[in-house]
């Protein structure tokens, strides 16, 4: 019976952890589709006729901070419900109390790499707020110099009485 358990329980963390790796990159451009284009190409190569041109795949998007917390959430919850449910597996005295260890062991490390995702967001933000904090105070040095620059002189140009115009009719270029 605790053998059964034990299985069950690894099965459980192994589902945790590969199905949402499995889904994710099982996109149009990576996952089936590749698969398809390979079974295509061997079926032509038999026929002796060149392969189709496989699509480029699309650079990947970059993730958005929302999508991101979002999957920690998700990982943490699930993480925490398997911990909790051998731990009433063990309480029930259907499995011996080293079950809860691959569980403990698994949250233990999401937690600890949450916790240094933490330190780099938080430096991240610290970072882009000092550059923005820096861009202000050239933007401010730069209206501020536009200040307090000297007004440029207008100087009026003496124009002479009669302007010439090489277009006019009654002119002709010298030595004509």
């Amino acid at each position: 019976m605790s053998s059964t358990v034990l299985y069950l329980a690894i099965v459980a963390v192994w589902a945790i952890v590969l199905v949402p790796m499995w889904l994710r990159r099982d996109t149009e451009t990576t996952g089936i589709t590749r698969l398809l284009h390979k079974r295509s190409e061997e079926t032509l190569v038999e026929d002796d006729e060149e392969p189709e041109e496989i699509p480029e795949p699309r650079p990947r998007r970059r993730t958005s901070r929302a999508a991101v917390i979002a999957r920690r959430r998700r990982r943490t919850t699930g993480l925490t419900a398997l911990l909790l449910t051998t731990a009433a597996v063990v309480a029930s005295g259907l499995a011996p109390w080293w079950i809860t260890a691959p569980p403990t062991v698994l949250l233990g490390g999401h937690l600890a790499l949450l916790r240094v995702a933490v330190g780099m967001d938080t430096a991240r933000r610290h970072a882009a707020a000092h550059a923005r904090a820096v861009a202000r105070a050239k933007a401010r040095e730069a209206r501020r110099a536009a200040e307090t620059a000297e007004q440029a002189e207008v100087i009026e140009l003496l124009t002479p009485e009669e302007v010439f115009d090489q277009y006019a009719d009654d002119r002709r270029a010298v030595g004509e």
